[in-house]
């Protein structure tokens, strides 16, 4: 997904969860360049079956989102919480340190600022340990307490 100010998720003022936590409401929408790229990958895909002598069975494109599925409906889901160098545009630094709250790091998929659809999990694990030798650095330096 290419980061719009149309994919966004906030705080739902009404909604809250069995402990009475609000939850998050989500905001999304695919972009023209998405939609066109899908278009380009479904039209390129029905050439090749074809020039191989295939028939294409089923086609992507019943609907608008050229087979695109919705946000929330596949897998590697990420971002929430923007990695960046600016804490006025981001939440978390290059180690997945809050701006904000010093002591709290963000190790999964949420400092994604976008991705492709392949599996993030090799990214994750070296943000992940990126951050940890992080720590550890910040703990000895005494600016972080654990």
């Amino acid at each position: 997904m290419i980061p719009n100010e149309n994919s966004y998720c906030e705080i739902d003022p009404n909604v809250v969860d069995q402990w009475g936590i609000p939850v998050l409401r989500f905001h999304f929408k695919w972009s023209q360049d998405e939609l066109l790229q899908a278009k380009h990958m479904q039209d390129t895909f029905k050439e090749l079956i074809e020039a191989m002598g295939g028939v294409v069975t089923r086609s992507g494109n019943d609907s608008d989102n050229w087979g695109i599925a919705r946000g929330g409906e596949i897998i590697h889901e990420v971002g929430a919480t923007k990695m960046g160098d600016n804490p006025k545009t981001s939440v978390l630094n290059q180690y997945c340190q809050a701006w904000d709250v010093k002591n709290l790091f963000i190790t999964d998929a949420a400092p994604f600022v976008s991705n492709a659809d392949k599996n993030p999990t090799r990214t994750i694990s070296a943000l992940g340990w990126r951050t940890s030798e992080y720590i550890a650095d910040q703990v000895k330096k005494f600016n972080v307490k654990v």
